[in-house]
């Protein structure tokens, strides 16, 4: 690379981290290293590629710690261990696995009480209301209130049909939070360098 690419790049970083004010003397400071190292007896692209990645750079400037993810390695030792350990932390892992479910089932178990109290309530609304002629042969009194008390709990069916509707959108984002922690915590491996 170039210095004139390397400090385009440098300052493109640099514009989206650090104040105006700032790119600028970062700007020339680096340009001046370049430079110095080509005084030294470097060409051109070996300076450059002695200063490092300009993104790097430019969070080193702006204090943003740099993310290195870590690969995992298992050595034959470590996998003998997991082996001959599994008693004890299979047990443990089992236990937290059924505590993570049973955190899920809290989580899901008031949207399934509403859509329950909500089926019941429009299913008992419904058959109220439309059973209600029958009541009214034997008595008109009996009749008409049950009609009410049937459309009356058809629309609290409808009212509980949409207030869960409503809170399982909370619980799809909590359930979606969980699972994105979990998965970081077990799968991801980040080290930052200072």
């Amino acid at each position: 690379m170039k210095r004139v690419e390397f400090i385009k790049e440098l300052s493109n970083y640099l514009a989206n981290e650090v104040r105006p004010s700032e790119v600028h003397r970062l700007i020339e400071y680096y340009d001046e290293m370049i430079l110095d190292l080509m005084e030294d007896g470097y060409s051109e692209e070996e300076a450059v590629s002695r200063m490092g990645d300009p993104q790097a750079l430019a969070y080193e400037a702006a204090g943003i710690p740099s993310e290195i993810k870590v690969p995992r390695r298992f050595s034959p030792l470590v996998i003998i261990l997991l082996i001959l350990g599994f008693p004890l932390w299979g047990s443990l892992a089992f236990a937290g696995f059924m505590i993570l479910l049973s955190f899920y089932i809290v989580i899901w178990c008031i949207p399934f009480t509403g859509a329950c109290l909500a089926g019941g309530f429009l299913f008992g609304g419904l058959v109220a209301t439309l059973t209600s002629p029958l009541a009214m042969m034997t008595s008109l009194f009996y009749g008409i209130t049950q009609l009410g008390v049937g459309m009356l709990i058809f629309g609290l069916g409808l009212l509980a049909l949409w207030a869960t509707y409503k809170c399982s959108a909370g619980f799809i984002n909590m359930h979606r939070w969980l699972t994105r922690k979990i998965r970081q915590s077990i799968f991801q491996r980040k080290v930052v360098n200072v």
